[in-house]
């Protein structure tokens, strides 16, 4: 978790206010529910409400244009005879353009939701280290105080469901999530549960610096990058026998590979490239 900006001994009542500052905090924390189910469900109702209702609206145009009035002709040509039929006393020469309102709010209503429920379908589930973190600080703030967050289980039971508004491994290559997700836990319960520096007292959560994890393993990455081909090159130096020299270069190549696939943001087309290069 990152480093928190706020004074560590600040105080929060426990439950929901405590949550919100431990996602203030971290926005690795900010984990919420998708309903995915109840937003498609909302859509569907919308999408059923909009093809009611412009059936209704392709009566009422085809009704009007053949209405023996020439005020209600003149609408298919006319928008400001349509919008002024509002003002007229009898009942029946508005219905059209009162239709159209009506179909007006509800496409703003239903664009609105769609374009919502497409933004939230791009959101990320929460990455497994985050989710197991953010559970079991639900779990000692639940045992801590004797209580359950209200309702009950809107985590626990619906993983499939949730998302995370900001992560902390997007974009990051596959051995920077490594560190994440096995160093740093293994890290903490060696000699960082001791380190009360790290500690938030507000969240009785530990915070570890992002910049400082992802700058370490960025030249950690450098150190391997450079060691491979330096210790191939005295590997082959020492070796005689052609089929040791072929194994090795063989062996190394593997591992030149898989470092590739492991340290860098590379694409598969451009790590076979180097590697037969």
């Amino acid at each position: 978790m990152t480093r928190p900006p706020l004074p560590t001994h600040q105080t929060t009542t426990p439950g929901y206010d405590k949550l919100a500052t431990l996602m203030a905090l971290d926005p690795g924390s900010s984990i919420f529910r998708r309903f995915a189910k109840l937003n498609a469900k909302n859509l569907l109702y919308l999408q059923a409400e909009l093809v009611y209702l412009q059936t209704e609206l392709d009566e009422c145009v085809q009704r009007d244009h053949r209405s023996s009035s020439d005020e209600k002709r003149a609408y298919a040509f006319s928008v400001w005879r349509l919008q002024e039929s509002l003002d007229q006393p009898e009942e029946e020469y508005p219905s059209q353009w009162r239709k159209v309102l009506e179909a007006r709010a509800l496409l703003r209503e239903y664009n609105e939701a769609l374009l919502q429920q497409a933004q939230l379908l791009r959101l990320s589930a929460p990455d497994p280290s985050d989710l197991e973190v953010f559970k079991d600080w639900l779990l000692r703030e639940e045992a801590s105080h004797y209580q359950k967050f209200r309702p009950m289980y809107q985590w626990h039971e619906n993983e499939p469901d949730l998302i995370a508004l900001c992560s902390r491994h997007e974009g990051a290559d596959a051995f920077t999530r490594w560190v994440y997700r096995s160093v740093i836990p293994w890290f903490h319960r060696r000699w960082g549960v001791n380190d009360l520096n790290r500690r938030n007292h507000a969240t009785d959560v530990w915070y570890y610096n992002n910049r400082t994890i992802k700058s370490r393993t960025y030249v950690a990455s450098l150190l391997i990058a450079g060691f491979l081909p330096a210790s191939s090159m005295i590997v082959l130096h020492f070796l005689r026998d052609t089929v040791a020299r072929l194994v090795t270069i063989f062996v190394y190549n593997m591992v030149f590979v898989l470092v590739m696939g492991l340290m860098v943001k590379a694409r598969k087309v451009d790590i076979f490239a180097t590697a037969t290069a």
